[in-house]
């Protein structure tokens, strides 16, 4: 059985493909098949004469609402399309090579779900592509902002030292920040919201909205801040480093799926990991608050009439009476309803 190539292996593919030393080629496609010992029969490939990157699956049945270019992101289309000597074929097509990353990411995980499938791939492929479209909705081809890769830091640092050595399976469930939710962790017991802190004031913490802090919801509501030390290079853990040891967490609990889909909604692809090897965080700190009645904070109930999409600056230290221990919280967040 052939294995299912890498993102290294399809990129190197296409390089092959993309080859023109032996001089210029004809309008149409060079192709590849991969998957050889799998029933569907799949082929990566190149477009001339405009070098567009082409993944293509052989299908009978293709959707209706792919015939007509079904937009993934701005610069990936599925397209009918057809191989000659295998017939139509359903074609993600990428059209901008800003989106190169994505694309191959989106491809190898089309590979992966095509290998643990024997049914008619059409309808499968583009229920796939569906979810995608959805995940990738709020990611850039050029990667996560500075403040973006700080908040993911932030969340799986949480995740990781914090939840699942606690609450198992659970905590990759209870994980809501990439679905952008009010709080980033949702257990039914409570909520939790988690901030980074940078440079030398770390006390102080942006608020997004009048409801992040808001406690008229079920359950208790938790603020944790983590105060970081950013720099490119030099001690502590990159994003990809924190990336691969929650993912070896969630694989030992049996919920690497799960956190695969939140790692994608929250932007973070594989194929663009590079672009963050070098800024490397370091933890300096750590302080939990239970946010409550007189805790410093705009809500829906305080903010004046008239005012709304309110973003705010809360100073730690005016809510030094509020703190808890991180054990204590997690003992409110283990109690049963």
């Amino acid at each position: 059985m052939n294995p299912v190539p890498s993102t290294t292996d399809l990129e190197e593919l296409w390089a092959e493909l993309h080859d023109t030393q032996s001089g210029p080629l004809s309008a149409g496609r060079r192709v590849r098949r991969v998957l050889a010992d799998s029933p569907h029969h799949c082929f990566v490939g190149v477009e001339y004469p405009s070098a567009r990157r082409v993944f293509s699956v052989v299908t009978d049945s293709i959707p209706a609402n792919a015939t007509n270019g079904l937009l993934i992101t701005s610069g990936v289309v599925v397209e009918p399309g057809s191989v000659p000597e295998y017939g139509t074929t359903l074609d993600l097509v990428l059209r901008a090579g800003a989106y190169t990353d994505i694309f191959t990411a989106l491809v190898a995980d089309l590979l992966v779900m095509l290998t643990q499938v024997t049914a008619e791939p059409g309808g499968m492929v583009v229920n796939r592509l569906g979810e995608w479209q959805r995940m990738l909705a709020g990611v850039s081809p050029d990667g996560l902002s500075r403040e973006q890769q700080r908040g993911l830091f932030g969340e799986l640092h949480t995740l990781s030292d914090l939840f699942l050595p606690t609450f198992g399976p659970d905590a990759v469930y209870a994980w809501t920040g990439p679905d952008q939710q009010l709080q980033d962790f949702q257990f039914e017991p409570g909520s939790v919201e988690i901030k980074t802190a940078t440079g030398h004031d770390t006390n102080r913490v942006l608020i997004s909205s009048e409801r992040q802090l808001d406690d008229a919801g079920p359950g208790v509501l938790f603020l944790v801040t983590l105060a970081l030390d950013a720099r490119q290079g030099g001690r502590g853990m990159s994003l990809p480093e924190l990336v691969r040891q929650v993912r070896n967490q969630a694989t030992n609990l049996g919920v690497a799926g799960e956190l695969e889909q939140r790692l994608a909604r929250a932007g973070y692809l594989d194929t663009q990991s590079r672009l963050y090897e070098d800024r490397r965080y370091a933890l300096r700190g750590r302080t939990v608050h239970r946010v409550t009645d007189g805790f410093p904070r705009i809500t829906e109930q305080t903010r004046p009439v008239g005012v709304s999409d309110v973003k705010y600056t809360v100073d730690l230290l005016a809510a030094a009476r509020f703190l808890v221990g991180h054990e204590d919280m997690i003992t409110v967040l283990e109690k049963k309803a």
